[in-house]
């Protein structure tokens, strides 16, 4: 499976440095190592280190003008936007790759991280 992050802006690439790191990316790091070693491919990009890795994905660049960086981080899978605003958790992302085509359904907003966008959803 192949999974790419597009992130925020941040002052590596992984948010892991400074004296205030966020939970959360730490979270995101240790689950991006699980993925990893599972056999995933996994991609992380931020918009100030590797901006020209978002003008792949169309539907990201079309996503960020629209709603501008705040609407970041951008999950994938597959090329496929699966999660935008929030960063998954590790259940999430057990649900993503155990393969059930119905979880791959984009979810989370900053606004309500349990709200998905598709016809039919919410």
């Amino acid at each position: 499976m192949k999974i790419t992050l597009l992130e925020p802006a941040m002052c590596c690439s992984t948010g892991l440095c400074g004296e205030d790191v966020d939970d959360v990316l730490v979270a995101t790091a240790a689950n991006i190592k699980w993925l990893k070693s599972l056999g995933h491919e996994v991609g992380r990009h931020n918009i100030s280190n590797d901006a020209a890795a978002f003008k792949q994905y169309p539907q990201v660049v079309a996503k960020l003008q629209q709603e501008g960086v705040d609407s970041l981080p951008y999950v994938l899978i597959n090329d496929r936007l699966v999660m935008a605003g929030v960063y998954p958790t590790k259940p999430q992302w057990e649900k993503w790759i155990s393969g059930k085509k119905e979880s791959l359904q984009i979810v989370g907003t900053t606004e309500d991280a349990n709200c998905c966008s598709g016809p039919g959803c919410c």
